[in-house]
């Protein structure tokens, strides 16, 4: 689950070039732009990560009051990558000692801070042809689909340096899982399993696409995941016609772990003979990240680029070891400077 509010060390400061108000400071993989003077090299302070949503509610974060928006019916400060004085900022800083609250659960490996804090993770509002009727939670034997950033798991540069990991272009749409298990069949979104419709844009890619019919017929108990894209969806940046599923994995429910790549051509090659159709999200290469050295920036600089589209800019790149065992995203900060997080 994705962490909005941690509590870090500021690992470097450095000046920005003609800014005499304001410094970066370092937090992992994350550059945060800071008023001067105000954090040393060393210090604990709390970090909430791009995309939460901050109640102004909350007197800490009233200064923030002139960018506030309304949200869920909610006045808050939705936290963005922006740049200044040509720096790239993500996320903000605070003294931990600010916030007493969570110096207290330092101890409790298991404690939600945004949730102590009333802290959301922002989320655009869903159309109605892709939310659709609910059928239920999101079946807990299904893991959801949301990989790390790179920003917060800057070891693995230097631990799995010799892995092999195949690198997939990141599609800005909407999640689509579809899966069967033990008989039952079913479509999900980010968060919820979604009861059959024909007005619902996932069910109807879904039998469109005859992935329900193949997967039964295969008969091993398996989710595929990946995007929902095309018009209507996250204002089409790929501008194409309809809308079509992308898959980025596959999910074995019995063993309860992704399919490595070799195995997830494996099932492809089968369902495609049943009759269905699934396209795959681009792949760009298979690599080791000692090509990195180390170094975020660089993973982010790699994260530029064209998309399924190569007029379109693309939202990203994903990274996973060839076995499956683990995965992560590295997100274009010229997307998110332009569209923010999704």
């Amino acid at each position: 689950m994705r962490k909005l509010v941690t509590i870090r060390t500021v690992s470097n400061i450095r000046p920005i070039p003609d800014a005499d108000a304001i410094e970066c400071a370092s937090v992992d993989g994350w550059s945060v732009v800071v008023k001067k003077n105000e954090f040393q090299v060393g210090d604990a302070c709390v970090y909430f990560e791009i995309d939460s949503f901050l109640p102004l509610s909350d007197a800490r974060f009233v200064f923030l009051e002139k960018n506030k928006i309304i949200w869920n019916e909610k006045n808050g400060i939705r936290l963005r990558t922006i740049k200044l004085r040509g720096q790239i900022s993500q996320g903000m800083i605070l003294p931990l000692n600010q916030f007493p609250e969570l110096i207290e659960l330092t101890d409790d490996g298991n404690a939600d801070f945004s949730q102590v804090l009333g802290i959301e993770k922002w989320e655009p509002v869903i159309p109605a042809s892709l939310s659709g009727e609910v059928e239920g939670a999101f079946p807990e034997y299904i893991r959801k689909t949301d990989q790390e950033r790179i920003q917060n798991l800057t070891e693995v540069l230097s631990t799995q340096a010799q892995e092999e990991f195949e690198v997939t272009i990141k599609l800005d749409g909407s999640s689509m899982t579809v899966f069967h298990n033990a008989g039952v069949s079913g479509v999900c979104g980010r968060n919820w399993w979604i009861r059959e419709s024909e007005a619902n844009s996932l069910w109807r890619v879904a039998k469109q696409n005859q992935i329900l019919t193949a997967l039964l017929a295969y008969g091993r108990n398996l989710a595929l995941q990946g995007e929902i894209i095309g018009e209507g969806i996250q204002g089409n940046p790929e501008k194409m016609r309809g809308q079509d599923f992308y898959l980025f994995d596959i999910f074995d429910i019995d063993a309860s772990r992704y399919l490595g790549r070799a195995e997830r051509q494996e099932v492809l090659a089968g369902l495609r003979a049943l009759g269905a159709t699934v396209h795959e999200v681009p792949w760009l290469e298979n690599m080791t990240l000692e090509r990195f050295g180390g170094d975020v920036s660089k993973v982010l600089d790699y994260a530029e680029g064209g998309s399924l589209n190569p007029a379109t800019s693309r939202e990203g790149v994903v990274f996973k070891r060839l076995d499956g065992s683990m995965s992560f995203k590295a997100i274009s900060n010229t997307y998110l400077l332009k569209h923010g997080d999704r």
